[in-house]
């Protein structure tokens, strides 16, 4: 397995706190209920009554003179009314559309993406424009190895990302360019097998048997904030009176490289005899060679996948 394909399994970055992201979490429950609030007010709001108005019949006022023109004038005013009646019921059973004010209406969705298994919380701006935050959380173990030296990783990605969806075309497909913030931390037991051969830098060691090579290794990534772009098909919040969506996204955060740190203690032999790698000048100088290459291949990818896929349910 090479260095730069840990990349897109060793995700890392910040050793802080989640005091943002509990922050968040609060923030977001507190957007729901005021949205529940808004949604239980506007339908307590009873529509004017002008429907009987409409539903009322003239009666003539005299009946003493018949013609024999009265039951075709009769059927054409019947026919009239039962019209207006018709036009009236239909107007106002009809669904109204939701609202387009901000905060007055949201969409509550859950999600699976590189990032983890998320929430998030949207409401609109404008009749192109959404705006999103959510949170997510993932963590998982994954062994690899490199150069003979095994490493069995603990992964644990914490973040949070914020969006502005435009939807260009008016339909589904949106631009969405956000912040990520996260705090993410890779830890990891390094080990080499007794009596076996690994490598470091340009320099090839022989494991001892007695006192093996251990030690631990970590990847950290430069910054907790960093910018995002994603495309994706699906809105939130559907401009119709549909509640139920599917969105799809993919796209990059721009999180910088990574970096690798790898410490070593423990005996291990070359042609020139058996070292103390916590003692030895030229071990740590092997290891410090093995370190920069591992960095000079996380360099070429400075950015993070995402790609996700959720189920949103519009209030």
């Amino acid at each position: 397995m090479t260095s730069v394909s840990i990349v897109f399994q060793i995700i890392a970055a910040g050793r802080k706190s989640l005091d943002m992201l509990q922050l968040k979490l609060i923030a977001l429950l507190f957007l729901l209920s005021v949205s529940f609030g808004f949604t239980a007010e506007a339908q307590d709001q009873i529509l004017p009554d002008s429907i009987a108005p409409q539903l009322a019949l003239t009666i003539p006022t005299t009946t003493n003179s018949l013609s024999i023109s009265e039951p075709t004038k009769s059927a054409r005013d019947s026919s009239s009314n039962e019209g207006l009646i018709r036009n009236s019921l239909t107007t106002h059973s009809a669904k109204r559309l939701p609202s387009q004010n901000p905060f007055r209406t949201v969409a509550v969705s859950v999600k699976g993406s590189t990032l983890g298994a998320g929430i998030e919380l949207a409401t609109p701006l404008l009749r192109c424009f959404n705006i999103r935050s959510g949170i997510s959380y993932l963590t998982f173990a994954y062994p690899f190895g490199i150069d003979g030296v095994n490493y069995n990783a603990s992964l644990h990605f914490k973040s949070s990302q914020t969006t502005l969806d435009w939807f260009p075309t008016g339909h589904t497909f949106h631009i969405s360019p956000g912040v990520l913030y996260s705090r993410n931390t890779v830890s990891s037991v390094a080990t080499v097998p007794a009596g076996k051969n690994f490598t470091l830098g340009d320099q090839s060691f022989l494991n001892s048997v007695d006192d093996p090579v251990h030690g631990t290794m970590s990847v950290i990534y430069p910054h907790n904030l960093s910018p995002m772009l994603l495309l994706g098909f699906g809105n939130t919040l559907p401009r119709d009176n549909h509640h139920l969506t599917v969105p799809v996204e993919f796209g990059v955060a721009y999180t910088g490289a990574a970096t690798i740190d790898v410490n070593l203690s423990g005996t291990a032999c070359t042609s020139e005899g058996c070292v103390s790698f916590m003692k030895n000048p030229e071990a740590q100088t092997s290891l410090r060679q093995e370190i920069q290459i591992l960095n000079e291949d996380l360099k070429k990818v400075p950015v993070y996948p995402i790609v996700s896929i959720g189920v949103a349910y519009h209030f």
